[in-house]
């Protein structure tokens, strides 16, 4: 069925396809009140200062009108040409990246939930990129749909058991490992930052794996253009690691921090396109159970 609305999406014109996808957005909008409520509930604890409520109301409209257009536009994935490609997916900076892999230690690719992710990855695949992805193991049949245009287009998926490893061995490899830092993880899995100002458990990956390779570090985030299903890859010059603390954990956290407040500030540019309806500050709503440093909670006493 996905294979067949695929080829059907991908046939239409470009302007019909987003306007049916920002149609399916709409509905969204008013059929599922549970992540709408969501998500206007996460915008406001994070940027309930800084946007009145009806921005707000807009900004959650928007999205919605963006995740409908970043269905159909992953639906078009697989029968997007390089020519096409070229001409929908701007990406500046690059040079960035091939600069970092003539040190033959891997590029860690940042990245976050801000417009749509997984076209910005399969781009840099079908222009040749020696690309992989962190992802969750999918089992539905839509995400198990995602994962194979993301394969189909030449992105390694690191999920699993072994990802550690993997990772490793793909930066040895010289290759670009991507990893979206804004998703909520196991405590097993994460370590308690600030996000926005609220407590959020946060991959340390990035890091921890550049610190252990001497891989280089480079945030990257894709927008929307105001023209329907154009976007613009913006890559950024390599993040610096910073060492002040004798512990290595220490320094993990803190370079962690400091990729947090880099996504905060796309989120604040494109507040309409990040995923709010994400559950994203689980600890900070039952922090029992989480190890919260001392430094987070006088914080929170301070605010």
């Amino acid at each position: 069925m996905l294979n067949f609305l695929s080829r059907f999406i991908s046939f239409l014109p470009l302007s019909w396809a987003m306007a049916f996808g920002r149609f399916l957005g709409g509905v969204w909008y008013y059929i599922i009140p549970i992540r709408r409520k969501e998500a206007m509930h996460n915008i406001n604890q994070a940027l309930g200062k800084e946007l009145s409520i009806e921005e707000q109301r807009k900004n959650i409209r928007e999205l919605f009108s963006n995740f409908g257009m970043y269905i159909v536009e992953i639906l078009r994935i697989p029968y997007m040409t390089l020519t096409e490609n070229k001409k929908l997916v701007q990406i500046d900076g690059w040079e960035h990246v091939d600069a970092s892999l003539e040190h033959g230690k891997g590029v860690i690719l940042v990245a976050t939930h801000v417009d749509n992710v997984d076209l910005g990855c399969c781009s840099m695949a079908i222009r040749g990129a020696p690309i992989a992805v962190v992802a969750k193991k999918m089992g539905k049949t839509a995400e198990k749909f995602i994962s194979k245009v993301r394969e189909n287009t030449g992105v390694i998926i690191i999920s699993g058991k072994g990802t550690k490893n993997y990772i490793k061995e793909l930066l040895s490899e010289n290759k670009i490992v991507t990893i979206v830092i804004d998703q909520h993880l196991a405590k097993h899995r994460s370590i308690v930052c600030n996000f926005f100002g609220q407590w959020a458990s946060t991959t340390s990956a990035p890091a921890r794996f550049a610190l252990e390779t001497g891989a280089t570090i480079i945030p990257a985030v894709i927008t929307r253009k105001e023209k329907a299903g154009y976007h613009h890859v913006k890559v950024s010059p390599p993040f610096y690691l910073e060492t002040p603390y004798p512990d290595n954990d220490m320094n993990i956290r803190h370079n962690t921090e400091r990729l947090n407040r880099i996504a905060e500030q796309w989120i604040r540019e494109t507040p309409n396109q990040w995923w709010w309806f994400h559950k994203r500050w689980k600890v900070q709503e039952n922090p029992e159970g989480w190890d919260i440093p001392e430094f987070l909670i006088e914080e929170t006493r301070t605010r």
